[in-house]
């Protein structure tokens, strides 16, 4: 799992630099908060249009291939970036961008369905999604602070894709498909693996009849609207927070890159924390809808409580750890949400992901976009920055109330 959560710090690493980046590539390309934000929505859209594709490639070509492509396609995506001059230069590269990073989650969660036992899966899916964090913390706080110290906004992009590309190496030359295909994999790991599944639950043949089943997978509606509404408050502090601090505070960059930091250092923490208790619980009790919906359900809760709470403090300070707080919920979350839908998608686990992290993705098209524009209204209007964070806490309460309807306990057909 370490190999897939590195990938997923690089797939981060390489999304959301432009986050920190966002006013000094404003000023570079002579562009306003409303046409930015339709640059950080191409990546959303493309990255919304290309899950369930993404999801079929690892299962046609394999995780192996699969993911190695992803990643580097990512990559060059993020090369081609530093190479333009306009919007719609811009607007390109993160459109391809996002068509390569869609397979990300989805083939992620063909690699936990074949290579964990299921009482392994909510920790298994929470490295994954601290990892992602992680590569957040990393390009925000480093974005921020190098570009104080003078250096270009291209250069430090160069130096994330040369990250990635090293990682597509090592993960072509050890990685196999399954566990019984590596060498370095005994019949006690394989015996471990395969408790309390068939140990051909995960197939390599695609139907067009797998994603109807998928489609109607009891819980499956509630998992995709949660997903939209959980993303969208992550995608605002790796698209617009940073911007946020800078303009409704004033402060420099560096400490805009170390505040919008602290979110997403708290969603690896409760990720961690989340992945843990998803295990424990199930392992206690027995019952995925304890361990998956309620989880989720009550943490979401708080995470827009806290959020809410944010609104009253007067310093960045204060409104950047009230955040984080939520922001630690919400992340503790998130695990519960990618063991579900393994669950419930079955054999067809990478598709099911692929169409829960699609609905998710929608927030991305979206919210950056809605975001600009609000952004540019509120500093033409002089109004009120507070109206973003209600929005935000918002989106919270509406994701924790849809776990009221996911049943993980139930599967598709197969």
């Amino acid at each position: 799992m370490l190999l897939v959560g590195f990938a997923a710090f690089c797939a981060y690493l390489l999304r959301n630099g432009i986050s920190a980046a966002n006013t000094t590539i404003q000023q570079e390309l002579h562009l306003d908060d409303e046409q930015m934000g339709k640059i950080l929505a191409a990546f959303g859209t493309a990255y919304f249009i290309c899950q369930v594709p993404g999801g079929l490639l690892g299962k046609v070509l394999g995780s192996r291939i699969g993911f190695t492509i992803v990643t580097a396609g990512c990559a060059i995506g993020n090369l081609w970036s530093t190479l333009v001059s306009s919007l719609s230069s811009l607007w390109i590269a993160r459109f391809t961008m996002g068509i390569f990073q869609a397979g990300l989650t989805p083939i992620s969660a063909r690699i936990i369905k074949a290579w964990m036992p299921i009482k392994s899966r909510g920790m298994s899916s929470a490295v994954i999604a601290a990892s992602m964090s992680i590569g957040s913390v990393v390009t925000v706080a480093f974005t921020g602070a190098l570009l104080e110290e003078g250096m270009s906004w291209q250069t430090i992009f160069v130096g994330f894709s040369i990250v990635s590309f090293i990682w597509c190496v090592v993960f072509l030359w050890y990685f196999r498909n399954k566990p019984d295909s590596h060498p370095g994999i005994g019949n006690k790991e394989l015996s471990l693996i395969q408790t309390g599944r068939d140990p051909n639950q995960t197939s390599d043949n695609f139907n067009w009849q797998q994603l109807l089943d998928v489609l109607k997978t009891p819980g499956l509606t509630g998992l995709c609207v949660q997903s939209f509404f959980r993303a969208a408050g992550y995608i605002f502090f790796v698209t617009w927070f940073f911007a946020f601090l800078e303009y409704k505070y004033g402060i420099d960059k560096k400490q805009a890159g170390l505040l919008t930091s602290l979110p997403l250092m708290a969603v690896v923490i409760g990720s961690l924390t989340g992945g843990y208790l998803v295990d424990f619980l199930y392992r206690r009790t027995g019952s995925r809808n304890i361990s998956r919906s309620a989880t989720a359900f009550i943490t979401l809760l708080f995470s827009g409580l806290f959020t809410l709470g944010s609104a009253w403090p007067d310093s960045a300070t204060g409104l950047s750890v009230m955040i984080a707080i939520g922001a630690l919920f919400s992340g503790a979350g998130s695990p519960a949400a990618w063991a579900a839908t393994v669950d419930v998608g079955d054999r067809n686990a990478e598709v099911a992901m692929g169409v829960m992290n699609m609905a998710g993705s929608l927030s991305g098209i979206v919210l950056p976009w809605l975001l600009g524009s609000w952004f540019k209204e509120i500093r033409q209007s002089d109004g009120d920055w507070n109206q973003i964070i209600y929005l935000h806490a918002a989106f919270y309460f509406c994701a924790a109330f849809c776990w009221l309807f996911v049943k993980p306990d139930k599967v598709v057909a197969t």
